[in-house]
This record gives C-alpha cells, sequence and structure tokens, in this order.
C-alpha cells in the first residue's frame, strides 16, 4: 500500500459546521418581509380610517353640559348636542322633579318636545314661533351664567293639537318620539 493513500483512508472527515442561526431559503425570506410590509400597511390604514372618524365626528357634533341652581332651589341639568352636519339641537334638561327633552331640527323646520313624566310628545313648526338660530342657542346655553335678564330665555307655551303623521317628521323627530303618540302643539 502508498503511505499516501493510508494517510488519506484513516483520517476522518470533517465534521459539519454547526450554525446557531436556521438558514431560511430565499423565497421565504422574501414572503416574510412582504407579510410583515402588509400587515404594517394594515396597521397604517386602519389608523388613519380612525382618525379620520374622530375627526369628522368632533367637526360635526358637539357637547354642552351646564349644572346650576334653579329658581326653586333645585339642582337644573342641561345638555346639549349640536350636529351642525344633520342642522340638528337637541336639549336635556333635567331637574329634581322631572326632565325633558326639546329638539330643534332645522332641516325639517320642526321643535319637538318631551316630558318624561308625560307618555306623549309634541312638535310645532318652527315658522309658527321665533326660533334662535343653532348659533344663538349655543351662545346662550355656553354663556348663561353670564345672563341675567329674563329676556334671552327661550319659554314656549302650547297646548295639544290634532295627532301628527309620523311620516313628514324625520328620523329625529321619530326617534324623539319612538314609543309615545305625537300631536301637534298649538298657541
Amino acid at each position: 500500500m502508498d503511505p499516501k493513500a493510508r494517510c488519506e483512508l484513516s483520517m476522518a472527515p470533517q465534521p459539519p459546521a454547526l450554525t446557531f442561526i436556521p438558514t431560511v431559503p430565499k423565497n421565504r425570506i422574501q414572503l416574510i418581509v412582504i407579510s410583515v410590509l402588509l400587515v404594517l400597511l394594515a396597521i397604517i390604514i386602519i389608523e388613519a380610517i380612525i382618525i379620520g372618524v374622530y375627526m369628522t365626528q368632533k367637526h360635526t357634533e358637539r357637547v354642552i353640559k351646564s349644572i346650576r341652581n334653579g329658581s326653586d332651589g333645585g339642582v337644573v341639568e342641561q345638555t346639549m348636542m349640536v350636529n351642525n352636519q344633520e342642522s340638528v339641537v337637541a336639549l336635556h334638561i333635567q331637574n329634581n322633579m322631572t326632565s325633558a327633552t326639546v329638539v330643534y331640527d332645522y332641516k325639517h323646520s320642526l321643535i319637538g318636545f318631551r316630558v318624561q313624566d308625560k307618555s306623549q310628545c309634541s312638535v310645532v313648526a318652527m315658522d309658527s314661533v321665533n326660533v334662535p338660530s343653532i348659533r344663538e342657542i349655543t351662545q346662550r346655553i355656553e354663556h348663561f351664567d353670564e345672563q341675567v335678564s329674563k329676556d334671552v330665555s327661550l319659554a314656549y307655551s302650547f297646548e295639544q293639537g290634532e295627532l301628527a303623521d309620523r311620516t313628514i317628521l324625520g328620523t329625529t323627530m321619530n326617534i324623539l318620539c319612538s314609543d309615545v303618540p305625537v300631536y301637534w302643539a298649538e298657541r
């Protein structure tokens, strides 16, 4: 035997190189990168939509809440929601004895009244009464504590008239008076 041949036969083969990081095929790396980019893109789109909805709602609806002492010594709580997009102002007034909701629907030129203790709702056309604009109502509620004069109060006095046709009242009034009969209010 040749000494060179013996040497080659007696040497053990080199052990395979071991690494702690597994190797990933190139096509899988591309798939992982594309998946991560798509997830990030989806998150950015969802965040943009949520911010857009929040900003839109913030600019279309406004809520003003005030609490003060009434003339009888009780606490009167007023919550006003202004929706400029729908041209609606809703006032919820609550004191120790009762609560009432008044809705000014400028789109349909109607004012709706609902007192919680009564099982009816009253609606009056805006053209039959002197109605302030949305801006004027908002200013009156915001600056109510500064007002001393009774000249700026919003007071209406009506009697029950005929039963109203719900089809001409619009969505806002139908929601306000959904579970009670609706009557036209007359002076």
